[in-house]
């Protein structure tokens, strides 16, 4: 009987040799996420009852990382790790997942302790050099491949980091690495390839910048800087002002923000306005001919248990019958199958950002097909992915609309690609800067070091609310009310429940205010993760029983007039909507200095403006609140200038107005001339 077993054991562990390889492949060929994510099915049908097998274990958790998984990723590669602790591959896969995750010192630590420093063994120091790399711990692994270098003379070392160099991008500091070692390398070898190919690079951005600028710089940035630059002679045909233009929105996704509902809204106006047979309203420069709206994503990613409400406003484009496309689901093309010029800029396009090279790829084949007039796109990130594919397909206007403060000052939204993409940009015949807000254009003026006459402030279209109630929102107030008898004033909020609202300070704010105005009530309109917190708080300061928290609503309009201040404490800001519907509604507001919230009001009359964003003062916000409520009840027409302004200002009409007014080609305008529309915003100071 035995024999019969022994070929039992061996079949199995060539099936088992075969399903090794068939992962490889997959594993091999999944190199872009929608690939891996239709591949994972396949695959763990193929791994079948193997899934004890640590090999298989191994390449099937690689494909989910190829995939874009995330749920249960970190405590799936944790016991891998246990089950195979001197797997060095498993220990790499470990740590760059507890990087992903934002566990830099975990994985720092479990590098420690497979690879320590203090081992004198070259190999383990030279693996230790490699991992620190792979987990981004740049610093660290340059400083050890430097030393590596100058303790030992093989060459292998010199070549691994001038590889991992040109990975990130640094090609002069990669070019000088393997440089003293290029001639000793095997004619035709792999190393070889690497150090002919970066002497030739070398040579080629010297064209572009001096060997000091090249030092330490990441070569896709001064390729994407240069491919943009070769458009700043670009020349344009005039576009008659009674011409239809053809007009692209284009952003991240249509979830539930203000960006997107602002893009929302002017997408369905400027549809509408195309309906005109022939000539625009009256005082309108042109009419759009052709809107659709072109959005990076907004289907939910696969594989993800959590909606990220990716598609909120989608119903509404499909409703007013816009066209909607999914730029993630379009095919990639690379630079060198589209028609793109021969010479620099095509060699200049092989290196570009990942953002950059996503938009040159898939969004510049879709505008070349689907030709516009005027691409305009929203938030940084949109930028960065789109405006050099415009640019390359020769659109005329091109809208860089930006929706609160730069990344600089947000630093979680910074990336190294900016300055360098918009100081470009400002040098490209028509190309805008258009802002929400003056306090934006300032910032980001200031940042970029490019004068405040090149950015328009396009503000936000409001339109006019009701108050109009359901009978949910009705139960809510007249339950409250019986539980609020006695209150003589309603101080209120519009605002998601999420860390830069800070709803945490407007409740101790609600505590410190009840202890003045013992007859207050409080309302807050929203939702978001920091709703439990929210309650816990409330309960802790003794005001749960003067606080309704609504929750989200579609009849905020209703919920404003039930209040007798609305009060807004967020850290960052654009232009904030809810401070303009308060004032369609004659609510007065006190809000910090966060983006553009001073300009929805007139300090002192319709609102009061806190002196500190970053540390609200917690005692002027009550002086400033009680301030603004007492002048309410004796003013009879604050309600009415403030509808007024606001109605004047952040009109439907006045955004549409504004926006076809940045739909013909300007050129770039220097320190000395004027923006039609731009005056420097003045602050009065605290």
């Amino acid at each position: 009987m035995t024999p019969p077993l022994v070929t039992e054991r061996e079949d199995v562990k060539s099936d088992l040799l075969g399903i090794h390889a068939q992962l490889e492949e997959i594993v091999a060929a999944s190199g872009r996420v929608q690939v891996a994510q239709e591949n994972l099915a396949r695959a763990e049908a193929l791994a079948g009852a193997h899934l004890a097998d640590a090999k298989v274990r191994f390449l099937l958790l690689r494909l989910k990382e190829a995939a874009g998984l995330n749920e249960g990723m970190s405590e799936q590669w944790s016991a891998l790790l246990e089950a195979c602790p001197d797997d060095l591959q498993i220990v790499r896969y470990r740590a760059t997942r507890l990087v992903k995750e934002r566990h830099l010192d975990a994985a720092l630590s479990l590098v420690d302790r497979h690879l320590p420093e203090s081992t004198d063994v070259p190999a383990n120091l030279f693996a230790r050099a490699k991992l620190l790399s792979d987990i981004r711990a740049h610093e660290q692994s340059d400083a050890l491949f430097r030393r590596l270098i100058s303790q030992h003379v093989d060459r292998n070392i010199r070549v691994e980091f001038a590889k991992r160099l040109r990975k990130r991008g640094l090609l002069a500091d990669a070019f000088a690495t393997i440089a003293p070692v290029a001639k000793q390398l095997v004619p035709g070898s792999k190393a070889a390839e690497l150090a002919t190919g970066l002497a030739s690079d070398y040579v080629f951005y010297q064209g572009f910048e001096s060997d000091a600028d090249l030092a330490g710089k990441d070569i896709k940035i001064v390729s994407m800087k240069h491919a943009i630059l070769h458009f700043r002679n670009r020349q344009i045909a005039e576009h008659s002002p009674d011409k239809p233009v053809s007009v692209a929105l284009v952003t991240g996704s249509l979830g539930p923000g203000g960006a997107e509902r602002q893009l929302t809204r002017l997408a369905g106006e400027l549809s509408r306005m195309s309906e005109f047979p022939a000539h625009p309203p009256a005082g309108m420069l042109m009419r759009p001919e052709k809107v659709e709206v072109l959005v990076k994503q907004h289907t939910e990613p696969t594989g993800s248990s959590k909606k990220q409400g990716l598609d909120f406003f989608l119903p509404i484009l499909v409703k007013a019958q816009i066209p909607v496309t999914e730029i993630n689901r379009l095919p990639a093309i690379s630079a060198a199958h589209q028609s793109v010029p021969e010479g620099s800029l095509g060699r200049l396009l092989e290196q570009l950002p990942p953002p950059v090279h996503y938009g040159v790829t898939r969004l510049a084949p879709l505008l070349r097909a689907n030709p516009f007039d005027v691409v305009s796109l929203w938030q940084d990130g949109t930028c960065l992915f789109g405006a050099l594919a415009a640019l390359l397909v020769g659109v005329p206007t091109i809208h860089l609309v930006f929706r609160g403060l730069p990344p600089n000052i947000r630093k979680d939204r910074f990336r190294e690609e900016y300055p360098e993409l918009y100081q470009a940009l400002a040098q490209v015949p028509g190309v805008y800067f258009v802002s929400n807000s003056r306090t934006a254009a300032e910032a980001y003026a200031q940042w970029l070091d490019i004068p405040i006459v090149r950015f328009h402030v396009l503000y936000n279209g409001v339109p006019d609310l009701t108050t109009d109630s359901s009978v949910a929102d009705e139960n809510k107030w007249h339950a409250f009310q019986e539980n609020t008898t006695e209150a003589t004033e309603t101080i209120g909020g519009v605002f998601r429940l999420e860390p830069d609202k800070r709803p945490q300070l407007w409740i101790k704010l609600a505590a410190q205010y009840l202890k003045r105005r013992p007859h207050a009530r409080f309302v807050i309109v929203g939702d978001g993760r920091l709703h439990e917190i929210i309650v816990a708080l409330a309960s802790e300061l003794r005001v749960t029983d003067r606080l309704l928290l609504v929750g989200l609503s579609n009849h905020v309009g209703y919920w404003y007039s039930k209040m007798d201040a609305s009060v807004l404490l967020s850290r960052y800001e654009g232009l904030p909507n809810v401070l303009i519907e308060a004032q369609l509604l004659g609510v007065p507001v006190v809000s910090t200095p966060a983006g553009g919230a001073g300009e929805c009001f007139v300090e002192n009359e319709t609102g009061h403006l806190l002196s500190d964003v970053e540390h609200p003062d917690l005692t002027e916000a009550c002086d400033k609140i009680e301030s603004m409520v007492d002048l309410a009840r004796s003013n009879d027409e604050l309600k009415s200038q403030s509808r007024h302004r606001a109605q004047t200002l952040f009109s439907l009409e006045s955004m549409l107005f504004k926006f076809l007014s940045l739909c013909v080609p300007v050129m770039p305008v220097s320190g000395n001339d004027e923006c039609i529309d731009f005056q420097p915003l003045r602050r009065k100071t605290a």
